[in-house]
């Protein structure tokens, strides 16, 4: 069921790829170009810049 049917909010972004080229480009081996993506684009590149070790 999709989420707006559930009554809960949509997402505000999406990457799609196989796991390996999601891989790749989260860890900024391939450009996030690459993946088919929607919404906030802006999302996915603070994602790709997070260091969870800061």
């Amino acid at each position: 069921m999709p989420a707006t049917a559930a009554g809960e909010d949509a997402a505000d972004a999406a990457a799609r790829g196989t796991a390996n080229e999601l891989g790749l480009a989260f860890y900024g081996r391939t450009p996030v170009d690459s993946l088919e993506h929607g919404g906030d684009r802006r999302l996915l590149d603070l994602l790709v810049a997070w260091d969870p070790d800061e």
